[in-house]
């Protein structure tokens, strides 16, 4: 009789949606991980890391891991050689002052910027990069951007809180700026990003790795 699959158990933190990355990698996740293990011995900035499943990953391919989060994690880490730091995006400038990494990951976060905010980080984010980016948003057409209140409004000043229903299905009662695929190119390249691959997944999410 074969083994019955684990069910997973997504948990919410903050009204900032569901950690999916502390049960599973996606494929964002399996691209810079098979990237580091041709590098070996690298820094990685891991933004939004949430609960760290993404960051124990990489530090298990070898990679040197500065995790980041709004939320404290710290105890997570602690069986594990990965620098946390608790912080907001918006105050990195002062966080990482004087640092660079090779590589940075950032995912299901840069939607809880204003699109002024994300241009602002992903510009500081090109300056302390040596190698690559992989980032990843929320779509607007994904199950998320249906009925969300400000689809209708200009990238530029769209942000704002789902439906009541969506918040609680999504565990998402923060404010966001939801991108079509297009906007979210013209982001990285308005920020000084080229862009290496671009795609859209099966849930509505976009993804992108920059250098």
């Amino acid at each position: 009789m074969p083994n019955a699959s684990k069910k997973h158990e997504y948990k919410s933190f903050g009204g900032h949606g569901m950690d999916v990355g502390v049960n599973r990698a996606d494929d964002l996740d399996k691209a810079i991980l098979g990237e580091l293990k041709d590098y070996g011995e690298v820094s990685v900035l891991d933004l939004g890391c949430g609960a760290g499943g993404q960051a124990v990953r990489m530090a298990a391919v070898g990679a040197r891991v500065t995790a980041l989060d709004k939320y404290d994690f710290s105890q997570q880490f602690l069986n594990h050689n990965i620098e946390f730091i608790q912080g907001d995006l918006r105050d990195l400038p002062k966080l990482l002052a004087e640092r660079q990494f090779d590589f940075v990951i950032c995912q299901r976060t840069l939607h809880y910027l204003r699109y002024s905010e994300a241009l602002l980080l992903l510009r500081f984010l090109k300056q302390i990069t040596k190698n690559k980016l992989y980032l990843s948003t929320t779509g607007i057409d994904s199950e998320i951007g249906n009925n969300y209140p400000a689809k209708e409004n200009v990238v530029e000043d769209r942000f704002g809180k789902l439906q009541d229903f969506t918040q609680e299905l999504f565990g998402i009662t923060e404010s966001v700026c939801l991108y079509s695929q297009a906007e979210f190119e013209q982001l990285l390249e308005d920020s000084g990003w080229q862009i290496e691959k671009c795609w859209q997944s099966a849930f509505g999410n976009i993804k992108a790795i920059g250098k």
